[in-house]
């Protein structure tokens, strides 16, 4: 029998079928290539009768071996960028336990580079006709698609036949970016100008007209200038902010706009020796809030310094009598050196931008270099806030216990158990009882700690009211494990204090999955980095997670890791084990949270030879292996989400935390509860 099989969906008509000879009922070739040629392991051949409806197509292995068929080599496949795309197949099986058989989608550029190549849920072994099928969308820059059939492992013929490729769903619009005139002096490829066209897309217009023309159906201004400004282009940038406009200066071209020079002031020591914290006191002391210190509290540090000198531009001591000036963040000396001038209906904000260096994951001195400038154009943090240093496991506790007491009348805080290393397990609470249940939660790999932040962000942010756009708390119930990994948390560490990869407990695939042995002691077993334990939920914070998606009200999961590459935190996996209609709600997931952060975190990651703007850039179905998340969301809903973290310090959070809390906004508008 079939270990899996999707049903409830209708077959794809042929009229709409992207593929030729789709029922083989020609010869295979040369629509149909022979991926993997013919030899003594395999053979590949159509079949006139046999298969699902006259002639079928059938990858023979005489012995274990990896056999494919494809059609698209020849570029013949071209979809649209963005849209959700079908294929299926009807599939028979004849192989031993020992098979797989799948189908796969390669989505490829101009120069034959693969950009995505999705695999449908596999079918182990035999099994008689069953319909499989892959959805994905197809991402950006594709410039062909090919289609392949496969089997791999073991003896034995599986037969294809009416095969489908078809789009389900077009292209989702993606709302144009706002239009931002760049006014400069600065050569074009400055490398502040690139960053800020990475940023803001094709919404940046470098301004070549007069300012005035340049101006009409701008939404913002970003005015960069090492020289003197023209008078006609302070002028009307004055015309625009009165009218509304948002404008953002580079600190020297703000001061001599008012007819001073900017002067640099040290702001804190940034050689690269001093430690983490050191480095993160190195900046503007916060002391206004506004759109372009959103998510820093008063009294914080914003990390922010010129390399090496750690240096900045900052507004002479004169400037604090300049009628209407507001002073947002202080250099240690008390200069101004972020500085918001209301303008009639709008405002010109201003601090050094070109002294920082890029905006590195590990430059603590510039990580935030652009936040003050999209905060400024109308894109400021929603949610995120900055933590000053990276806390306890008994001081996160604590942070959830003042937030508990903050909001009693809409957070309860609940121990949940004990993990292995002697640590109480806690979540945060909120909702309706009984009501469908979402289960968020974070760091079973202890290492990657900062969703966990944001979680109990976001939980902060629900009490606050300001998610009622998205979450309708009578109607929903929510609860929020920040640290499912106590002991991985506090010694930075993936597995729990048994040696164990929480990530690998569930009981789904748990006696197919083997892990390697990572520490080269001759055994997969205890330390290795994905030891997945001597029996599903053998381990108490897994046996915890089981109690909790156990619960008859359960709707939806979301399951947060980290990782400091930026092609491997960019990214989520919807739930292999879960219903349907799974995949077609994490794309929308995807779609809303990428329209709200589109234009607003900057950064270069590890593996990056350039910064990027931080969206979650790639989904992926999830594998037949004992993840969490395919033990809770089996029949229903849930994603895990990769982001940036595994940071040593906490200067990243005010990114990571507003991220995270765009997810989980997104998640309840794509996947909203049933009615009731």
């Amino acid at each position: 029998m079939c270990v899996w099989m999707l049903a409830g969906l209708a077959s794809v008509a042929f009229a709409d079928n992207l593929l030729r000879n789709p029922g083989f009922e020609e010869a295979l070739e040369p629509v149909w290539e022979k991926r993997t040629p013919e030899d003594a392991s395999r053979k590949l051949y159509r079949v006139g009768e046999g298969g699902r409806s006259g002639a079928g197509a059938v990858l023979e292995n005489v012995a274990p071996a990896y056999t494919r068929l494809r059609q698209g080599h020849d570029r013949s496949i071209s979809v649209e960028a963005g849209s959700l795309v079908e294929l299926a197949a009807w599939v028979r099986s004849e192989l031993d336990t020992n098979a797989v058989t799948t189908l796969q989608i390669y989505c490829m550029d101009g120069k034959d580079e693969i950009l995505s190549q999705p695999t449908s849920r596999p079918i182990f072994g035999a099994c008689d006709w069953t319909r499989v099928s892959l959805r994905t969308q197809i991402p950006d820059r594709t410039t062909y698609v090919m289609v392949y059939l496969q089997t791999r492992g073991g003896a034995g013929r599986v037969v294809f036949d009416d095969v489908a490729l078809a789009v389900k769903r077009a292209p989702v619009p993606r709302a144009p970016l706002p239009r931002i005139a760049l006014f400069t002096d600065l050569p074009a490829t400055n490398v502040v100008i690139q960053r800020a066209r990475v940023l803001f897309e094709e919404g940046l217009v470098l301004s070549t007209a007069e300012p005035a023309a340049a101006l009409t159906d701008a939404a913002g201004a970003l005015v960069l200038y090492q020289g003197n400004l023209p008078a006609a282009l302070v002028s009307e940038l004055n015309r625009f902010a009165q009218a509304g406009g948002r404008v953002f200066m580079d600190m020297r071209a703000f001061a001599r706009s008012r007819s001073v020079e900017a002067r640099m002031v040290e702001v804190g020591g940034v050689a690269a020796g001093l430690s983490w914290q050191a480095r993160m006191a190195a900046g503007l002391r916060v002391i206004k809030e506004g759109d372009a210190t959103a998510g820093f509290r008063l009294g914080q540090i914003m990390p922010r310094a010129g390399w090496p000198d750690g240096k900045l531009a900052v507004l002479p001591p004169e400037s604090n009598a300049w009628q209407g000036l507001e002073v947002l963040a202080v250099a240690p000396g008390g200069e101004p050196g972020l500085v918001r001038q209301p303008v009639g209906k709008g405002a010109i904000t201003a601090c050094d931008l070109l002294s920082l260096r890029e905006p590195y994951y590990r430059h603590v001195d510039a990580y935030y270099a652009f936040t003050p400038v999209s905060g400024a154009l109308g894109n400021p943090v929603r949610f995120g806030e900055y933590y000053e240093k990276r806390l306890s496991y008994e001081g996160v506790v604590e942070e959830m216990r003042r937030l508990a007491q903050a909001y009693p009348d809409t957070i309860r805080l609940e121990e949940e158990g004990v993990a292995s290393d002697g640590n109480r397990m806690w979540s945060l609470n909120l909702g309706k009882p009984g009501a469908p249940l979402y289960f968020l939660y974070a760091a079973a790999h202890g290492a990657e700690w900062e969703p966990g932040y944001g979680l109990i962000t976001f939980a902060r942010r629900l009490a606050e009211g300001r998610l009622r756009d998205a979450v309708d708390l009578k109607r929903v119930r929510i609860k929020i494990l920040p640290l499912l990994n106590p002991y991985g948390y506090e010694k930075m560490r993936r597995q729990n204090a048994r040696g164990v990869d929480l990530n690998r407990q569930g009981d789904y695939e748990w006696e197919r999955y083997t892990g390697r042995d990572s520490n080269k002691d001759g055994v997969y077993g205890p330390q290795d980095y994905d030891w997945k334990g001597t029996a599903p939920f053998s381990e108490p914070e897994a046996r915890v997670y089981r109690k909790i998606v156990d619960d008859p009200a359960f709707f939806c999961l979301l399951d947060f890791h980290g990782n400091s590459g930026a092609r491997d935190n960019k990214v989520a996996f919807h739930a292999f084990s879960a219903h349907p209609d799974n995949e077609l709600k994490a794309w929308e997931l995807q779609r809303i949270a990428n329209e709200r952060l589109r234009g607003r975190h900057l950064l270069r990651q590890n593996d990056e030879a350039f910064a990027s703007c931080y969206l979650l850039e790639r989904l992926h179905s999830d594998s037949p292996r004992p993840m969490l998340q395919n033990t809770g969301a089996r029949g229903r809903f849930g994603l895990l989400i990769e982001l940036t973290a595994i940071y040593p310090e906490s200067y990243g959070t005010l990114l990571q935390t507003d991220v995270t809390c765009e997810m989980c906004r997104a998640l309840f508008l794509a996947y909203p509860p049933p009615q009731q």
